[in-house]
């Protein structure tokens, strides 16, 4: 019997008893969908809370920090000094460039200085980095460009960073609406004179001109920061430091620590999501602290994950009702086809034509499920989506394509598992006692 044949028959088959197939494929889909859908809510929710973590920053960036510092120890419950490793510098942040799966190392600086545009003034938290590694950092720029190689007296400035009148009263300056201050493709001041823009700056204290080449979004993290070149960042700081010893004498805090070749930190990014906790524990393994965003998305992830298992199981347990009536329905049917599989045996057809025969038949029940059962959980999804948007809930639904094509697939072979056991038995059956049965 060739596959055309096996194909035309086992419709034919199938189409003789249209409500009994009908109802069979119906329990396929209801257990297709209802899997479907459980999945579904369970990847729903982990791209959920990736999005809620990317507006904290970068999913594939590792902050790194020098360890000596006070750390938890699970084993005793106690805080412990961490043995102070290797420095953090440069030529650690050379061995983290060369490390697999590593796009970009910057070292990071941060400071606080005024912002001067025209008669306006703002307070800025100022981060230096590598120029060149901050588009791939994953710092979003809303208007202009990132930071590049090329860039030395440039800036990108966060949309939250806010311009006020350092004339007016301090009452005035929070009560009355931020004025809105065009700074884009513009060179503002940066100081570190408290007291710049008003009449008791010191006229001693230079103010650096930085361009303005890009803002980032108003929205996130990174919107309250001002990004600058760390070489240019480091030569304000060596300013200010020089002016505080030369005021107030000895040396300041700040200038013993900029002195240091060593960084507070440093951000490491990697090329893929999936890569994120190898290289954070080969940094770890170095000696040094590391830690991501991945970290807090896996802790969430593991607070839901019995929610999710139990979302699969009620899933599961409808495609196995389904499984069942595939069995039951082709156990019914060989009841009824007793004298025809005697006679397909009678004139030749072979064992393995009557057991394709009615798996053919149970793959095709399976396969009409899946289709069916994929197109009523795109509906299913939708509405849940609807609802959660309309309450505000994490509780969303996304269904990839894999898991469309998988779930056809499954159904399938939930289908032609179910129909082994039949197609077994319809092969045992004697042919001269299928022929006398009426």
């Amino acid at each position: 019997m060739n596959t055309k044949d096996l194909i035309s028959m086992a419709v034919r088959n199938l189409l003789k008893r249209k409500l009994r197939t009908v109802l069979t494929v119906l329990g396929v889909v209801i257990g297709t969908a209802s899997i479907v859908v459980m999945i579904s809510i369970g990847i729903g929710m982990n791209e959920s809370f990736a999005r809620q973590l990317e507006g904290w920053g970068s999913l594939q960036v590792i902050d790194v920090s020098p360890s000596g510092g006070m750390s938890y120890d699970e084993e005793s419950g106690r805080m412990k000094q961490e043995k102070k490793q290797d420095p953090l510098d440069n030529k650690a942040v050379e061995t983290f460039k060369q490390m697999e799966h590593v796009e970009a190392a910057s070292p990071v600086k941060t400071s606080y200085f005024m912002l001067g545009a025209g008669k306006y003034v703002a307070d800025a938290n100022i981060m230096g980095i590598d120029p060149a590694a901050m588009e791939a950092l994953g710092y979003k720029v809303e208007e202009g460009r990132a930071l590049n190689a090329e860039d030395s007296r440039a800036i990108v400035v966060g949309g939250g960073v806010e311009f006020y009148d350092p004339k007016l009263s301090w009452e005035m300056r929070y009560t009355s609406e931020p004025p809105q201050v065009e700074i884009l493709d513009k060179k503002i001041d940066v100081s570190y004179d408290w007291n710049y823009g008003s009449r008791y700056a010191d006229k001693k204290i230079k103010a650096t001109k930085m361009e303005v080449v890009g803002t980032l979004s108003a929205e996130g993290n990174d919107s309250y920061w001002v990004i600058m070149p760390i070489k240019e960042l480091e030569k304000i700081q060596k300013a200010r430091d020089d002016w505080e010893k030369s005021k107030y004498g000895g040396s300041s805090s700040s200038s013993n620590r900029n002195q240091t070749k060593e960084f507070d930190e440093v951000r490491v990014k990697v090329d893929k999501m999936d890569n994120v906790q190898a290289v954070q524990q080969q940094i770890k393994d170095m000696g040094f602290r590391a830690s991501s965003l991945t970290d807090q998305l896996e802790a969430m992830k593991e607070t839901t994950k019995m929610l999710r298992i139990v979302l699969g199981a009620i899933g599961a347990i409808s495609m196995v009702v389904a499984a069942i009536s595939i069995t039951n329905t082709m156990v019914m049917a060989i009841y009824e086809r007793t004298r025809e599989i005697g006679i397909m045996k009678v004139i030749g057809a072979s064992l393995r034509d009557i057991k394709l025969l009615f798996l053919t038949e149970a793959a095709f029940i399976g396969l009409a499920g899946g289709l069916v059962g994929i197109v009523v959980s795109f509906g299913v999804s939708q509405v849940v989506n609807l609802v959660a948007m309309q309450q505000g809930s994490n509780m969303t639904s996304s269904i990839p394509i894999w898991l469309y094509a998988g779930a056809v697939a499954f159904a399938t072979g939930i289908g032609i598992l179910s129909g082994y056991l039949p197609a077994q038995r319809a092969m045992r059956l004697s042919a001269l006692t299928a022929i006398k049965t009426e």
